[in-house]
C-alpha cells in the first residue's frame, strides 16, 4: 500500500498542482488585504462605528482561509480516499508530538469564537496587561498597549485566567479620575469643582451621567479621596481625558485659592467599567 501511496503524493503535488495552490493563496491574501484596507477607510470615515466594522474582521479571514484550503484540497488536489487518509494521519502524529501548546491554543481560538470574551476594540487587562484588542488569531490575541506596545498573549492562557472588559463591545467607556486630598478640604466646594471640570473636558461623552465620589482612606494620614467617573467619547482617549480633568481641576482650584490651603495633594487616574 505504501509503495502504491507515494508515486500517488508525487502526482498530486507536482508542479502544476503547486503553482494553483501558491495562486489561490496569494488571492487570497490579496483578497484580505483589500478587505481590512477598506474596512480600515470604512472605520475612519464613520469612527462611530469603528468597533462594529473592525470585529468583522476575524470573521471574514476564517471564512476566507476556509474556502480556498476547501477549494485547494477537493478542487486543485482532489487526493484519493486513501492519500487523504494516510496524510491525516501522519499529520496528526506529527502534530499530537511536537505542537501540544499549539493544538491548546486553537483549541481556545476556536471555544473564544463562539463564547467571545472580547472583541476588536475592546479595552481589556490580562496577563498583567491592559491595552486595546487589535487583533484576534485563532492561536494568539494582541493587545495595544498606551505605551504604544504591542501584545502578543497565547488564547489558551487567557482561558486560565480572569479577563476584564473596560467597554464590552462599546465605543464609550467609563474612566474614573482618583484624586486624594487633605481631610480638611471642603468637600461641597471641591465637588463642584470636580464636576465641573469634567463636564468641560472635550472627551468626556455627555449623554451619559458624571458623577463625583467621595470616600475616606487612610495613607499614613487622614485623606478624602474624590472620584470622577464620566464616559470618554472613545476609548482610545482615555488617557487624555483622564489628564485633562485631572489638569482643569487643578486649574480650579488655583482659580479659586483652594490649592493653597492643601498643602500635600496626590492624583492617580485609572480605568474601570
Amino acid at each position: 500500500m505504501e509503495q502504491g501511496i507515494l508515486p500517488q503524493l508525487i502526482e498530486l503535488f507536482s508542479t502544476e498542482h503547486l503553482l494553483q495552490a501558491s495562486m489561490a493563496i496569494l488571492l487570497a491574501w490579496l483578497l484580505l488585504h483589500a478587505i481590512r484596507f477598506s474596512l480600515d477607510k470604512l472605520a475612519a470615515r464613520f469612527p462611530r462605528y469603528r468597533l462594529q466594522i473592525g470585529q468583522s474582521f476575524p470573521v471574514a479571514r476564517i471564512l476566507v482561509w476556509s474556502i480556498v484550503t476547501a477549494y485547494i484540497v477537493f478542487g486543485i488536489l482532489n487526493p484519493p480516499e486513501e492519500v487523504m487518509f494516510a496524510v491525516l494521519g501522519s499529520i496528526g502524529l506529527a502534530v499530537g508530538l511536537g505542537a501540544q501548546d499549539g493544538i491548546r491554543n486553537l483549541l481556545a481560538g476556536v471555544m473564544m469564537i463562539f463564547n467571545p470574551p472580547y472583541r476588536i476594540g475592546d479595552m481589556i487587562e490580562m496577563a498583567g496587561h491592559y491595552g486595546e484588542v487589535v487583533r484576534i488569531d485563532l492561536s494568539v490575541t494582541w493587545l495595544h498597549t498606551f505605551d504604544d506596545s504591542t501584545i502578543m498573549i497565547p488564547n489558551a492562557e487567557i482561558l486560565k485566567q480572569a479577563v476584564v472588559n473596560s467597554n464590552s463591545g462599546e465605543l464609550a467607556e467609563m474612566v474614573v479620575v482618583r484624586i486624594d486630598l487633605p481631610a480638611t478640604a471642603q468637600v461641597a466646594d471641591i465637588k463642584a469643582l470636580a464636576l465641573d471640570a469634567a463636564r468641560c473636558s472635550p472627551y468626556v461623552y455627555l449623554k451619559k451621567p458624571v458623577v463625583v465620589m467621595v470616600e475616606s482612606r487612610h495613607d499614613y494620614r487622614h485623606l478624602l479621596r474624590f472620584s470622577i467617573k464620566a464616559y470618554v467619547l472613545d476609548v482610545r482617549l482615555e488617557r487624555r481625558m483622564a489628564s485633562d480633568i485631572t489638569e482643569r481641576f487643578y486649574e480650579a482650584l488655583q482659580g479659586q485659592s483652594l490649592l493653597t490651603q492643601l498643602p500635600e495633594s496626590s492624583t492617580q487616574s485609572a480605568a474601570s467599567i
